[in-house]
C-alpha cells in the first residue's frame, strides 16, 4: 500500500487502532499492563508508584473527535516514518506511533536503548487485537528519499540523525524543553488561602509527573504580586511536593543530576529563601534580574514579578525553550505573554502533563 492510500478515514481508524491497544498497557489487571509495570521501574529509574501514575494518568487512551482531526493533518504523508523514541518520557510512544501511522503506511521505531519496553508491548497489543495496523521495530536507521524522520530527544541527537540523513529525507526534531507556571495575584489572595493551597496542589502533580524529565515538565512558577505572594506559594509548593514524595515516591537521580541539584541548591540560598525537601527543592527569587532554570529531578525555581511584563522580559532569553504555560485560567495577559513562545502550549494547571493529543506534544515550530 502507498501513502496515497492512506485516506483521511483511513489514517483516523489508524490512529484509533493505537489508542485500542494502548488502553491494554494502561489496565492493570491486563497481561500486557502487568508486564509493563514489572519491567518499566528497572528500565526507566523511575519508582512503581511513578510508573502507575504514569501509565494510569498520562498514557493516551482516548481522544476526540476534533483532536483526531488535528492530528492527521499535522502528521503530514510519507512513504514510511522512522521514529527515533527517547527514555526520557516512556508514554511518549503511544503519541508517538500515533503520528507515525497517521503519516505513513509504513513505520519503523528505534527504540531508546535506555528504555525498550513499552514500544514491543504495543506492537504485542496491536497484533493481539487482530489490527492490521503494525509497525517494525529495528535498531538501525536508514531511511530512504523520501522517508520522515521522527527524532524525540536531545538537540545533539537530532543534528546528528539529520546530519546523517540522506538528501530527500524529511527529518522532524522534537528536541528538549520545559513548561513554566503562571499564577496571577488573584489566585494567591490572602483572604483566598484555600485557592493558594488548590493551585499549589496542582502544581505539584505536573512535577512530579516522570520525576520532571519531561519537555512540558514545569520548572519556573512565576507569581505575581507582592514578595509574600511568593513567599507563600512557595511554602505552599513545598509542602505539596512533601506530600507527593509520600504517595509517589522520586526514583533515582543519575550522577550528573545530583551534581545539578547541589549546585542549584548553592545558588538559590546565595539569593533568597530556599525549601530544601526530602527529594525536593523550591527556590525563590524575590527580585529576579535573571531567569534561572533548575535542573530536572522535582526542583522549582518561584520567581515573583511584579506583572505580566516582567515574565516577558524574563523569559525573552529562553522563548525558543519553552513548551507549555500552565495556568489557572485563560486570559489577555497569558495570551499575550504566550506570544513570545511561539508553539507553547497553554495549559491548565494539573494537566500541563496530559496535553490533548492533537499532534506532536512540542508544536514549537508548527503553529
Amino acid at each position: 500500500m502507498n501513502d496515497t492510500a492512506l485516506s483521511r478515514e483511513h489514517r483516523e481508524r489508524r490512529v484509533l487502532a493505537v489508542i485500542e491497544a494502548a488502553r491494554r498497557l494502561a489496565d492493570a489487571r491486563d497481561p500486557l499492563g502487568r508486564d509493563a509495570r514489572r519491567a518499566l521501574p528497572a528500565a526507566t529509574g523511575l519508582s512503581e508508584a511513578s510508573i502507575e501514575l504514569s501509565l494510569s494518568r498520562h498514557l493516551e487512551t482516548s481522544v476526540t473527535p476534533a483532536d483526531l482531526a488535528k492530528l492527521v493533518t499535522r502528521a503530514g504523508s510519507a512513504p514510511r516514518v522512522h521514529v527515533v523514541l527517547s527514555a526520557n518520557v516512556f508514554t511518549a510512544v503511544v503519541r508517538a506511533v500515533a503520528l507515525a501511522v497517521a503519516a505513513a503506511p509504513s513505520v519503523v521505531v528505534r527504540p531508546s536503548s535506555r528504555e525498550a519496553v513499552l514500544a514491543p508491548l504495543l506492537l504485542r497489543a496491536l497484533v493481539e487485537q487482530g489490527s492490521d495496523v503494525r509497525f517494525e521495530l529495528s535498531e538501525n536507521l536508514a531511511p530512504a528519499p523520501g522517508d520522515h524522520v521522527h527524532v524525540y530527544g536531545r538537540s545533539e541527537t537530532i543534528a546528528t540523525i539529520e546530519a546523517r540523513c540522506s538528501p530527500g529525507v524529511t527529518v522532524r526534531g522534537h528536541g528538549p524543553g520545559f513548561g513554566v507556571v503562571y499564577v496571577s495575584g488573584d489566585a494567591l489572595d490572602e483572604r483566598t488561602t484555600g485557592d493558594l493551597g488548590s493551585v499549589a496542589e496542582r502544581v505539584s502533580w505536573d512535577i512530579v509527573a516522570f520525576d520532571q524529565r519531561g519537555c512540558l515538565s514545569p520548572r519556573v512558577a512565576f507569581v505575581e504580586g507582592p514578595p509574600a505572594a511568593a513567599e507563600r506559594f512557595a511554602s505552599s509548593l513545598a509542602d505539596a511536593l512533601e506530600r507527593r514524595e509520600k504517595e509517589v515516591p522520586r526514583g533515582a537521580l543519575t550522577d550528573t543530576e545530583r551534581r545539578e541539584r547541589a549546585l542549584y541548591r548553592q545558588t538559590v540560598q546565595a539569593i533568597g529563601p530556599c525549601h530544601d525537601g526530602t527529594t525536593s527543592v523550591v527556590g525563590v527569587d524575590l527580585d529576579p534580574r535573571a531567569m534561572l532554570i533548575p535542573p530536572t529531578g522535582r526542583h522549582v525555581h518561584v520567581v515573583r514579578i511584579a506583572d505580566p511584563g516582567d515574565m516577558t522580559r524574563l523569559l525573552a532569553p529562553h522563548r525558543t525553550a519553552i513548551t507549555c504555560i500552565g495556568v489557572s485560567e485563560p486570559s489577555s495577559c497569558v495570551r499575550s505573554i504566550a506570544a513570545l513562545a511561539p508553539g507553547a502550549r497553554i495549559l491548565p494547571l494539573g494537566d500541563m502533563q496530559r496535553p490533548p493529543l492533537d499532534g506532536p506534544v512540542d508544536q514549537r515550530g508548527m503553529l
